[in-house]
């Protein structure tokens, strides 16, 4: 009898030990898959290029290979991954190993791209943006105006920040959206700058201008926000307070001009070419001028090359460095109904830093 109970204690501690043994060895599993899972998607991001998905439902895998047992999920178009390194399948096709929020995978390549800037001496493209660009959907994110840059190939971006209302009041107001646009900046490390809409009547109204913009740009610095501020000095077709007053609008401006100098802050005006040809030409600044043309593409020439008045008036166009061809993209070339500019890159990289 007692041997019996030696043999069913003898199998329970058996069975006892097996148990515990499975459970350590499970445990075990479960912790190293855990520390491997950890060290894949913790990954040092600091020196990764920072990407961006340009196209819509490209997918992420687990491994470099096209497989629909192996994909972890679809990217949307514009969302921001860490670009890790480059792998060549055994097919040729290029693959970029990337970090994307928690996790780790591949993608192919031609389907991220990343912000180059060119400081060669050329006039390259610029944008600008605003709440409206969010209101008419051009935009849903900050993502999707990346991938928009870097498809247009856009080497700066101007933000806008807001401005004094048209209305008879002039209170001042902030762009709700600002912020967004300047995480896509940062994001891509592109060269972006700040611009609102002045509608200054009085020399006292300039200096309220000056805080308001002053107040923003201190809360906004950024070595990528290097750009010169914008002053955009614009008729309103009767709806702006300032819109009767173009006479003594010049000497405004160029008090404007000034005053943001003694706070060290380097402007340039932004206006229609034919009102700035007519009333603002004068003012010791840099122009950035709106003409738009009708060609749906981008141009291969300068605003002087077209057949507008003020490219007679040589003082003005030794002034313009960048020109707004169009408020509706450019065909394929820029895809967004959206404002683009051809800007003097000899003139804009001076402020690269």
């Amino acid at each position: 009898m007692s041997s019996i109970l030696e043999k069913i204690a003898i199998n329970k501690r058996n069975i006892i030990i097996a148990i515990i043994a499975l459970i350590l060895i499970t445990f075990s599993i479960i912790l190293i898959s855990k520390i491997y899972a950890y060290i894949r998607d913790n990954v040092d991001v600091s020196n990764a290029i920072h990407g961006v998905i340009i196209e819509e439902n490209v997918v992420f895998y687990r491994s470099p290979k096209e497989s629909k047992w192996r994909d972890i999920r679809n990217f949307d178009l514009g969302e921001f991954v860490y670009v890790l390194e480059t792998r060549i399948d055994k097919n040729g096709k290029e693959w970029y190993k990337v970090k994307a929020k928690d996790r780790v995978g591949f993608v192919l390549k031609e389907k991220v791209d990343n912000f180059k800037f060119s400081d060669e001496n050329k006039r390259v493209l610029m944008s600008d943006v605003s709440k409206f660009n969010i209101i008419y959907k051009h935009f849903k994110n900050s993502g999707e105006y990346a991938a928009f840059l870097l498809n247009s190939n856009m080497n700066y971006a101007y933000i806008r920040i807001g401005g004094r209302g048209y209305g008879e009041e002039g209170n001042f107001y902030t762009d709700p959206n600002y912020k967004l646009f300047i995480e896509a900046c940062e994001y891509l490390r592109m060269p972006y700058g700040f611009y609102y809409i002045d509608e200054a009547i009085t020399l006292e109204e300039l200096d309220e201008e000056v805080e308001f913009v002053k107040k923003i740009l201190d809360k906004n610095k950024s070595s990528l926000c290097s750009l010169p501020l914008v002053i955009d000095v614009e008729d309103h077709e009767g709806d702006g307070r300032a819109d009767e007053i173009w006479e003594e609008r010049a000497s405004l401006v160029s008090e404007l001009v000034n005053k943001f100098k003694e706070k060290n802050i380097e402007t340039l005006i932004y206006s229609n070419a034919k009102i700035a040809n007519e009333y603002l030409y004068t003012i010791d600044s840099k122009f950035w001028i709106a003409y738009y043309t009708l060609e749906n593409k981008i141009p291969d020439y300068w605003y002087t090359n077209t057949d507008q008045e003020p490219v007679e008036n040589v003082e003005f166009m030794n002034k313009v460095v960048a020109w707004q061809f169009t408020e509706s993209g450019a065909g394929e070339e820029i895809g967004k109904k959206v404002d683009a500019s051809l800007v003097d890159n000899s003139y804009f990289k001076k402020f690269v830093k």
